[in-house]
Formats: structure tokens, sequence, C-alpha cells
């Protein structure tokens, strides 16, 4: 997901090296239960939110305490409670109860988007496939501002209405359980960007910026251009068709599998067969020139370049990504193969302070072009994209993962050190007072030492606990178990209490859910250490 730049750059600084053994034959595991692991996680200690450029230093807040008399104590005044979903709206998620929709599955988004750039307007008609698991007289849809103006459903005008980040649809008749139904809903306006909790750096969603258009939507974004059921549990495939100015590319996620000109207009229709989440839709729009190469084992990787660099700049940032086909077959080697049917790379022409792993497209800002950040955002093609949180309190399992293997890429590619790497993120991680991962709060939901940082040496102490073989055994099942759709702590740790015993599971919770993060990346028993 989004990655803040400064910190990743003072992370470089640290860059590593660790080696690992092939891939091997792996054991059936029998399918995971929450019963065999059950730990107690405490309360995660508040931190201050993080900012835009340098995410501040997660602190614990110091209690305050004053004398107790009757003159002088006064009670808080409670805190104003967020009102729980209708029925049916929501997905359950312990971080955002209105995100997301019950009682049917998206199998596909079909999206036709007319967009004006300069007016930064779109029209657009977005028809939802799914197939319904309970009879639903209701069917709530994501969406954010933009005026609807009339809805469908299975091709029959249906009554709507709007509530808060809802879209509520009257069907005729009730759809029954079981069946497969359309929703199509045409909308039109400005797109407004979402002020999320968890992403206090940057308001959301569809950007306008410097004559480009593109969009970074984790976790809620998405909302703000088409309306969806919009959580990561629940992938579908998509159709994107967006029609712009003939001048303009206009690129999104998968393959283009057509691009006309008509009337000075331009439509380019993207497809993509494997399922995504909402949040990882992506549209871009400015003057971008196309650049193709493969990797060797024929994957398609196009990237996508502003049209208004000098040839020197064009060339600069061709060689930067020129390390792509290097760091997908070194996580084909970590993880099988690369999940989708191309990769590739949008640059921006200007910073923006993070990058988005959006699917199969991701997107850089002119000054992320540096092999950790590329890395980071292509092993989330894994953790993050193949394999979602099930719950965005679970942000721990896709940032973590992507900046440990990061790391391990930078390692071999640069041969460095992977022990005095660790050795700085602990030190870092400490001074920061990093929150338990997996405890932390909404608002701490990309706070870097936590969720970024001592994620990532919780991932290192079990791969020193395990060795190599059984820790690479662990990756690979739970990325295998959950491909293509989602997956939480408790999945994880069930894998890694079958596999590494509950040694490993110990120094699991002590680095997920201890307030007081462990001073050492050795083993937490005196019995055996590296």
């Amino acid at each position: 997901m989004k990655t803040a730049v400064p910190a990743l750059a003072v992370a470089l600084a640290f860059s590593a090296c660790s080696t690992t053994d092939d891939e091997r034959g792996e054991t059936a595991l029998p399918p995971p239960t929450t019963a065999e692991v059950v730990v107690e996680t405490p309360t995660a200690a508040t931190s201050p939110l993080t900012t835009t450029a340098a995410p501040a230093p997660a602190t614990t807040a110091p209690a305050v305490t004053e004398p107790a008399t009757a003159s002088t104590t006064v009670a808080p005044p409670p805190a104003e409670e967020e009102p729980a979903p209708p029925p049916g709206a929501g997905a359950g998620d312990s971080f955002y109860p209105w995100l997301g929709n019950s009682g049917y599955d998206v199998t596909h988004y079909d999206l036709v988007l007319e967009v004006d750039p300069e007016a930064n307007a779109i029209d657009g008609i977005t028809t939802v496939h799914a197939v319904s698991t309970a009879e639903l007289k209701t069917i709530y849809l994501d969406l954010s501002g933009l005026e609807v103006s009339a809805v469908k459903v299975d091709g029959v005008a249906a009554e709507f209405s709007r509530e808060r980040t809802e879209l509520i649809v009257q069907p005729t008749a009730p759809v029954p359980a079981g069946v497969g139904f359309t929703v199509e809903v045409a909308y039109s306006g400005v797109p407004e960007r979402i002020d999320d909790p968890g992403v206090p750096f940057v308001r959301i969603g569809w950007f306008n910026q410097d004559g480009v258009i593109y969009t970074a939507n984790e976790p809620s974004g998405s909302m703000s251009w088409f309306p969806s059921n919009n959580h990561p549990s629940d992938k579908a495939t998509f159709t994107i068709s967006i029609t712009v100015p003939e001048h303009v590319t206009a690129a999104s996620n998968g393959l283009l599998v057509s691009e006309t000109v008509a009337s000075g207009r331009r439509t380019a229709t993207w497809h993509t067969d494997d399922p995504m989440a909402t949040y990882l839709a992506a549209v871009y729009i400015g003057e971008f020139d196309r650049h193709e190469q493969e990797t060797r084992e024929g994957l398609l990787i196009r990237d996508y370049i502003p049209s208004s660099l000098t040839d020197e700049q064009r060339q600069a940032t061709l060689d930067a990504l020129s390390v792509t086909p290097g760091a997908i077959a070194f996580f084909e080697g970590l993880l099988g193969p690369y999940p989708f049917d191309a990769y590739g790379t949008l640059v921006l022409p200007f910073s923006i302070g993070f990058a988005m792993e959006n699917q199969t497209l991701s997107l850089h800002g002119n000054q992320t072009l540096i092999p950790l950040i590329i890395a980071h955002e292509l092993a989330h093609a894994w953790f993050g994209n193949s394999v979602s949180p099930g719950d965005w309190s679970d942000i721990w399992l896709n940032e973590g993962f992507a900046h440990y293997l990061a790391f391990l890429y930078l390692a071999d590619y640069g041969g460095h050190d992977i022990g005095a790497l660790m050795a700085g993120e602990l030190q870092a991680a400490r001074g920061a007072n990093a929150v338990p991962p997996g405890s932390v709060t909404v608002e701490q939901l990309f706070d870097f030492p936590s969720v970024y940082q001592r994620s990532t040496l919780t991932l290192h102490a079990l791969h020193r606990h395990l060795g190599d073989e059984t820790f690479f055994e662990i990756v690979r099942h739970h990325y295998r178990q959950s491909a293509g759709g989602s997956a939480t702590t408790p999945d994880f740790m069930a894998i890694v209490a079958h596999l590494g015993g509950p040694e490993a599971v110990a120094l699991l919770v002590s680095w997920l859910y201890s307030p007081e993060m462990p001073s050492t990346l050795d083993k937490p028993s005196s019995s055996s250490g590296e």
C-alpha cells in the first residue's frame, strides 16, 4: 500500500543482505482454525498520527494524573459513538463498520467512464454483477458524493436513496438467495476525495494534479469515483473503459484489450481476469509514453512514463525501472509465480509523497524510483493484492510482508548484510516506541514505526527463529492458502502453529501484541539461538 518516501529513504541507508534456499516441497496442512491459536491481545498504546512527508514516530501518550478533589475533578464528556450501519450495510470490518456490504458477493465490475480532465468531471455507468447470499429486499452499495441519476436491477428501474456513503437500492421485487443479479448505476459529477481516519496525511481517492488524473484509494477512496462493495473481503474481476480527449492516455488495471479513437475522443478498455479488491482499482489519465519489456518467462511489463521528460530524464527513469524483471524473478523464487497477467509502473511527473500498489500497474511519483520502493510495491502483488486483508486491522500482513520482502530483495541486489539492516530497523522502531502492529487503531493504520518497521522485525525474528526452510514454507503456505482472496492474522497464526510450533507462536505474539517491544531479535528462550 502507501509507502512514506522519506522513511523508506532512511531505511534504504540500512540496506542489507540475506540468502534464501530454493523453493522446496511442502507438507499439506489441515485447515487453520482460530481455536488452535488463542492469544490475549492487549490494547495498543496510543500514538500520534503519521504525517505526509515524514511519518512522525509513534509515542506512547503519558498518563496525566491530578489529585481527585470534589472541586476540581470534572468527568470528560462521553465520546460520540459512530452510529452502526443498518443491516446489510457494512461488511463487519472492525475499523470501518460502514465499508462493504453483506448479502451478496460481487463477481465482476463493468465501469464505463467518460472523463473531462479539464473540468475534472466524470459521467459514469457502473454495472455490478453479483450473486446473492441471502434474500435481498434492499441492496447497499458504497458511494460517496457524485450525483446518481438512475439505478436498474436486472435491467428494471429501481428506487434509490442515499445515507452517508451508502447508495440504498430498492428493487421492485426482492432478489432471492443464491441467484445472479446486476445493479446498474448511472452517475456524474466531480469526484471528491475522502477524509479517511486511517490516512490523516492525504485525502484519498480520485486525484487531479498538474494535468494528470490518478487514483490512490487505500483503504476507502474508490467509492469517490464508482459504486461498489468496498471491502477487500469481496473481490471481483474488472472491465474499465475510459473515454478521454484524443491527445491523452488512459491506463488502468490488467490488460489493454482495445483502444479506439473517434471524433477527437480516445476510448481505452482494460480488463483483469484476476480477482481484485476495490481499493486497488486504478484510473490514470495524462500525457504518457508506454514502454514495454518482458521477463525471461515472457511476462509483459508495461511502464508509463511522462511524455514531458527530457531524453536524459526518460533514460534515467527507464534505468531505474530496469530492476523490475530481476525483482519479479527474485520474488517468484521465494513465493511462486507472479499472480497476474502483467505488471508495470506509472510514473507521475511530480512528487506525491507515497507510492501505491494499484493491481498490475503501481503508482510512483518521480522521487520513489529506488530499488527498495519499487520492490516494496511489487511485493504487494503477492501480499496485499493477491492475498488481501480480511479486516483492515490486519494491515500488518500487507505492509510487513511487502517491507520485509523488499529488504530481502535489496540485500540480494546490493550485497549487503541483513543483520545490519534489521539492527538499524530495531533501533529506529524502539526509538519511536513502535506500538504493537497486531493491535493498532484505525488512526495508526499506516504508522510507519509500527506497521512497517515493527512488522518487518516480526517477520525477521520469526525467520531467525525458524531458519530459511521452515520460514519460507510458512510464507508460501500463507500465500497459496489465500491467493485470490483475503486472510487474517489468526489465519497466519494457525499456519505458524502447525509448521513452526508453540515457540514460534509465542515469538510472533510477543512482536505483534506486547506493549513492550522485544529488545532483541534473538529467540525468546535461552534454549536456542542463532
